[in-house]
């Protein structure tokens, strides 16, 4: 799993003493010099340029929990290159996983405003829990009648890990009173992987051969990571000097993606697929903060994600037997609502 380190500067306003050639004391209205010229003019101290939001620093940080709803769905099928290199047609697709989405998580949220118009963002996020769905896999093996469901099979999640990191620089091109509008770059970078448990394997169409109970064991395992750049626009509403209301939206037409799925049980050492896909992405954010002190604030805010990727994925057996390639579709939709403390610096 790749880690990313965030790093952010601070800047400091200073303001400039200017002193006279002589001491003013305090209790004196009119300023006093000494040892001045003949026709010398006294003259007053500037003031010291003001601290502004334009040229110090503002920082947040705040802790929360996440309830993410959504699956992440992988399908294969024709076209078909086989080990010898011959290329099959067919019908797209012939099986299709299901992998869970329905997690608690938490998440810790940074932001350092440089200056009014500038400001940075980050966002991690962490699994606290393992999906209560099961894993639906279907397959579609019979050439004559391609649409007829005759394999199907639940399985139980047993492991789980979920890691996204996402930063962005933001730049706000409008501000009219109590609204603003802003456009920036990100990065979204998420992890997931899964182990899983046979509960129960049957036949929907009645193919012989094909009924299996779990045993215990883990029976499969899955591996997907997104690498996805977008564009991002928004708006910020300062409802009241307490209550502010911000939304986004972000696309990504650059999306990477890498999936690893691992039948342990098949024979020669499992049946091991690997697909590389790429597409695109778009993210939709609206949140509310509201401050209880001057410090400290609430926020709660919803988020939807949505990925569509496709390419090859490459198929082999544990031991390294080639099987060939086949076409590969993903996507994932993930849907969350939060809450989260923070404190401003």
């Amino acid at each position: 799993m790749k880690h990313l380190t965030i790093k952010s500067a601070k800047f400091f306003g200073f303001g400039l003493l200017f002193l006279t050639a002589g001491a003013v004391p305090a209790n004196s209205a009119e300023p006093v010099s000494t040892n001045m010229g003949a026709g010398a003019i006294p003259v007053d101290s500037p003031a010291p340029t003001p601290v502004t939001t334009g040229n110090t620093a503002k920082y947040t940080l705040s802790l929360g929990t996440e309830m993410m709803d959504g699956d992440t769905t992988y399908q294969i099928g024709f076209p078909v290159v086989d080990a010898s290199g011959v290329a099959l047609a067919g019908n797209f697709p012939f099986s299709e996983l299901e992998w869970p989405l329905d997690v608690w998580l938490a998440r810790i949220d940074g932001r350092a405003a440089i200056n009014d118009q500038w400001r940075l963002n980050a966002t991690i996020k962490k699994d606290l829990s393992t999906p209560d769905d099961n894993m639906l896999d279907s397959d579609w093996i019979t050439t004559s009648n391609p649409s007829r469901l005759d394999v199907f099979s639940e399985s139980e999640i047993s492991s789980f890990d979920f890691f996204m990191f996402d930063a962005d620089i933001e730049w706000t091109f409008l501000q009219r009173n109590a609204i603003s509008l802003y456009a920036g770059l990100g990065y979204m970078y998420q992890d997931i992987e899964y182990e899983a448990k046979l509960i129960r394997q049957f036949s929907p169409s009645g193919l012989p051969g094909v009924d299996f109970t779990g045993d215990g064991r883990i029976g499969i395992t899955y591996d997907i990571s997104y690498s996805i750049p977008y564009l991002k626009i928004g708006t910020d509403l300062k409802v009241n000097a307490d209550f502010t209301i911000e939304g986004s939206f972000a696309y990504s037409p650059i999306v990477e993606a890498d999936d690893t799925d691992h039948h342990l049980l098949r024979e020669f050492g499992g049946k091991i697929s690997s697909g590389d896909m790429d597409g695109d992405a778009f993210i939709f954010d609206v949140s509310g903060k509201y401050m209880i002190t001057p410090a400290v604030f609430v926020e709660a805010g919803l988020s939807y994600l949505k990925i569509e990727v496709d390419g090859t994925q490459d198929q082999r057996f544990g031991l390294g037997f080639p099987l060939g390639t086949v076409t590969e579709e993903s996507e994932s939709s993930q849907t969350s609502g939060y809450v989260s403390l923070g404190y401003n610096f």
